[in-house]
């Protein structure tokens, strides 16, 4: 079964946390393993309904900072196969200046890139499927959807890009569940 996460690059700010380095360079530790502990926790439990192995998973990362790259490392550290959909390209998406004043694409990229049991790294760009994106992140957001067979989230506050993808997973009936403890009372799936 193969499932994708969205979510959020700030982690930090999910969590109500400082960042560690200016511009978000690095994690605030507590953050990342919070964040992957609910993931972790999320995907177990899911795996217990569905009556399933966590290893029958194929996770699929859109390789941004925070969320998306926590997910991956959930595959690296569970030995669970994984896809990359990487907006633009490889050399464009982990080379790109700042977004919002902060790292936006994953801080630990090569690392990933070099994970044996990387299914497949995807190139997503805005013509995807003869779409016409405005925004080549949205035909990440679109490709994510599209290769997978449920769709997760990690929000606990308000964000664009998140709330796309969660549209388009539920546009497909893909959409499963938010992974986040926190702050659960505030967030709007609609």
């Amino acid at each position: 079964m193969i499932v994708s996460i969205t979510g959020h690059t700030n982690i930090e700010k999910a969590l109500g946390l400082d960042l560690v380095q200016e511009h978000g360079a690095t994690y605030n530790k507590e953050a990342f393993y919070k964040v992957y502990s609910e993931i972790l926790e999320g995907l177990i439990a899911f795996c217990k309904e569905k009556q399933i192995q966590l290893s029958d998973l194929t996770l699929v990362s859109g390789m941004a900072r925070g969320v998306d790259e926590v997910f991956a490392f959930v595959a690296i550290r569970n030995g669970l196969k994984l896809i990359l959909s990487i907006p633009g390209s490889i050399s464009w998406h982990r080379n790109r200046t700042l977004s919002r004043n902060m790292r936006a694409q994953a801080i630990y990229y090569d690392e990933i890139l070099a994970y044996n049991n990387l299914v497949n790294t995807v190139e997503v760009t805005k013509s995807y499927n003869g779409g016409n994106f405005n925004l080549v992140n949205l035909a990440r957001n679109q490709h994510m959807v599209d290769i997978s067979d449920g769709v997760f989230c990690y929000k606990s506050y308000e964000s664009t890009g998140t709330n796309d993808c969660i549209l388009r997973a539920k546009k497909q009936n893909k959409f499963i569940k938010n992974l986040s403890n926190s702050n659960l009372d505030r967030i709007e799936f609609e």
